[in-house]
């Protein structure tokens, strides 16, 4: 895995293609599957600089199959990061309802302070004051948002 730290993106894919070279001399599959797919995902984890495409390109060099696989898991990997993108959307939402109901509530006390502060809150947080947000008190709030 030192490679993901490789600066010379040509030294990079060299070696990701020895990677590759390895793991077609290794005898179980299933097994040689599983860790090019976490090698490639902490690759991908790791290098911003990284095409996934040209990746495919050396992998299919050596393994169509490891090419085919690479794409399957850059599918999985954007299906993810569509969901998570998702997930964080529908969040920030509930933190503008939240900073909405609150100041209906709170008035001209709902400072910007505590608004920036729901909105860097964390999910849980947020989730406890919705559901306390007839009762919650200001000071009770401040409290929680500290």
């Amino acid at each position: 895995m030192r490679s993901a730290f490789e600066k010379d993106k040509e030294r990079f894919y060299k070696t990701f293609k020895l990677m590759v070279e390895l793991t077609n001399k290794m005898q179980d599959k299933e097994k040689v599957d599983e860790v090019f797919e976490i090698c490639l995902k902490y690759l991908l984890d790791t290098k911003d600089d990284i095409e996934i495409e040209e990746m495919e390109k050396v992998a299919k060099e050596e393994s169509v199959e490891r090419g085919e696989l690479i794409m399957s898991i850059a599918e999985k990997l954007r299906e993810e990061g569509i969901k998570k993108g998702i997930e964080k959307g529908k969040l920030e939402e509930r933190k503008e309802f939240t900073i909405k109901l609150l100041s209906k509530k709170f008035g001209v006390n709902l400072t910007e302070e505590l608004k920036e502060k729901i909105r860097n809150a964390d999910e849980k947080t947020i989730n406890y004051i919705g559901d306390n947000l007839l009762e919650i008190t200001l000071d009770e709030l401040k409290d929680i948002l500290e």
